[in-house]
């Protein structure tokens, strides 16, 4: 399958820079920043044009035209109590502060008045509590975890630093939220370990799942969400989540923080008689994740028909 160039954000001053990975596949990175909105826009434009092939699937239009059937999938997809996982956040996050790798006077400059005390407590104090995402926080805790998955050193980062530029990805370039430059802590600080079997499944969750927002695995953290995805990953597979939690634990936070595409994959699912939650696995994969993937089995059969739901949030590959 042809996968399409990596849609990333950077600093504007950086080179592109490409080379082949062990995925066989050429990584691009764009000599401008594309804040994520902007690769909206131009995927939609795409496809207006007609650039993208069309997937073929059989639809309800009973279900996609009915309002009330529509409102329970955005319920359904996006609960107002949010998603109980079994994470816990410990002091992984206190250890980055301590360590310099997020500074907490740039936390406060960039949230100023916005930044509620339970928010900085997640900076400052341990937890014990499990982790809950809701629509409410899932954008606030992308920094945290982004700020996690460059810094704690894994095997699987050991790979990316194989590529030119890897300083220059909108994950290293980007985080402007450390005291010093991100490449000094990148891959540097043990935080959360895991076992050899915990491991082995870590690195299979996070090579088989993906996001919207290019055609990079998790397992290649090169925007903010990929870090922050590999973080959360990590952080449950330490804690003893097995693989089909690790995929529903990927599905809730990639529901939270893109939720345009989210809520037309749910939509879709409804309509050809699919429940969304139990098939995870399927949905974070390539097919429906991935750039190119949600654009041709997702957003195309939708447009088709005119039939694209609406859904507010999500955030850019930025802090």
């Amino acid at each position: 399958m042809k996968r399409s160039k990596s849609r990333v954000t950077r600093p504007a001053a950086a080179k592109s820079t490409e080379k082949r990975g062990r995925w066989g596949k050429k990584i691009v990175i764009p000599k401008d920043r594309i804040p994520y909105i902007l690769a909206v826009l131009v995927l939609t434009g795409l496809f207006a044009a007609g650039g993208v092939a069309s997937g073929q699937s059989r639809l309800d239009m009973n279900v996609l035209s009915d309002p009330t059937e529509l409102a329970h999938v955005q319920s359904d997809v996006f609960p107002q109590e949010g998603f109980k996982t079994k994470v816990v956040l410990g002091d992984a996050i206190p250890k980055l502060v301590e360590s310099g790798v997020i500074n907490l006077d740039k936390i406060r400059e960039l949230y100023g008045d916005r930044l509620t005390e339970e928010q900085l407590r997640l900076f400052t104090e341990p937890t014990n509590e499990h982790l809950v995402l809701t629509p409410q926080n899932a954008n606030s805790l992308i920094n945290p975890l982004w700020a996690l998955g460059i810094a704690n050193k894994n095997p699987i980062l050991d790979e990316t630093l194989e590529y030119e530029g890897v300083g220059n990805l909108a994950s290293t370039g980007g985080w402007s939220l450390a005291k010093e430059d991100a490449m000094t802590y990148y891959n540097k600080l043990e935080i959360v370990k895991l076992t050899s079997e915990q491991q082995t499944v870590f690195e299979k969750v996070a090579r088989s799942t993906y996001r919207p927002c290019c055609d990079n695995p998790t397992a290649f953290p090169d925007c903010n969400h990929g870090a922050a995805l590999l973080a959360l990953l990590e952080l449950g597979a330490s804690q003893g989540l097995n693989e089909d939690e690790l995929y529903t634990l990927a599905l809730q936070a990639n529901t939270l923080w893109f939720p345009q595409q989210y809520l037309s994959t749910a939509t879709l699912y409804k309509a050809e008689g699919k429940d969304y939650w139990s098939d995870a696995r399927t949905i974070v994969g390539f097919d429906y994740s991935s750039y190119s993937g949600w654009a041709k089995n997702v957003y195309k059969p939708l447009q088709d028909k005119g039939l694209l739901p609406k859904a507010e949030g999500g955030g850019s590959c930025g802090v």
